[in-house]
């Protein structure tokens, strides 16, 4: 005889639940479903409105004492609300100083932390976000706090913006080879021994391939870009950089020398990389 997961009484032979108890646990699964969205909605319209506030924390309370969502599982809502908003306010790709507001506020009224909101990156967008728009308002953003000192020699004034770790960095190397054909007669020299007469007419033939050269950490500042790896360290301003590339997973650029061939930087981020990297630049430049 089998006993009801739900209900904890006999349930027939072979059998380990009441199909009524069954049912009501279901429906009870579907409501507490349905109010952990309410809560996401509510966020939402908390971040819209700021007089919406209110209401989402008498709704907070309310779901707190009726007891049947657990901490966790609020916080978890209120969060994934959170990570939802994010995702309608970049929709334009710009995320303006109000909506940055009302998520840093949300985020401390209820002690959310970065892990907390980081899934799929949503944290990271927003501070991303932010820092592009303090660029394109001409303002150098201060948003990257540092633990300890920077990886490399700054200038005296020189403010560091952003830091890219496990970044790797790539080069173009050129390759020449021979293409063409071998002409000429073999003469005979003695039994078994022969001399070959002719040229190698051929045309060189050069090819490029990106190579990965070192990986290590990008340091971007107000003034110059910066990596520093275990085989290449350098510093180059903006000043003496000519042209930018855009790579969905990165950026490179080109020196201001006559033989200057692309460097190239893998981040993760294209586009927040290059906004960053060209913006600065625009300010270096005057």
């Amino acid at each position: 005889m089998g006993t009801c997961i739900h209900c904890g009484k006999p349930a027939g032979l072979f059998r380990s639940r009441h199909d009524a108890c069954e049912a009501r646990a279901q429906r009870r699964q579907a409501e507490l479903l349905q109010r952990k969205v309410d809560l996401q909605r509510q966020v939402a319209s908390a971040i819209v409105d700021p007089d919406q506030h209110e209401a989402l924390r008498a709704l907070v309370e309310k779901e707190s004492g009726a007891g049947d969502l657990d901490p966790d599982a609020i916080r978890g809502a209120i969060a994934e609300g959170w990570r939802r908003s994010v995702e309608r306010c970049l929709e334009d790709g710009i995320l303006d100083a109000a909506e940055e507001r009302q998520l840093m506020r949300l985020k401390s009224a209820y002690a959310l932390t970065e892990e907390d909101l980081d899934v799929n990156g949503a944290h990271t967008r927003v501070v991303h976000a932010a820092v592009v728009r303090d660029l394109l308002n001409d303002i150098v953003p201060q948003r990257l706090h540092l633990d300890g000192p920077a990886p490399v020699n700054l200038q005296k004034g020189e403010k560091v913006v952003w830091m890219f770790h496990r970044c790797d960095y790539l080069e173009d190397k050129t390759k020449r080879e021979m293409k063409g054909a071998s002409q000429g007669a073999s003469i005979r020299v003695m039994k078994g021994v022969y001399y070959r007469v002719g040229a190698f007419k051929g045309t060189p033939v050069y090819t490029t391939h990106r190579v990965h050269v070192d990986t290590g950490t990008m340091v971007v500042t107000d003034k110059h870009i910066y990596f520093t790896g275990p085989r290449k360290s350098f510093r180059v301003p903006y000043t003496k950089i000519v042209a930018f590339l855009p790579f969905d997973d990165g950026f490179g650029f080109v020196r201001d020398t006559q033989t200057a061939k692309p460097q190239v930087f893998r981040t993760g981020d294209g586009w927040f990389a290059q906004n960053l990297v060209v913006n600065l630049g625009r300010l270096a430049g005057g």
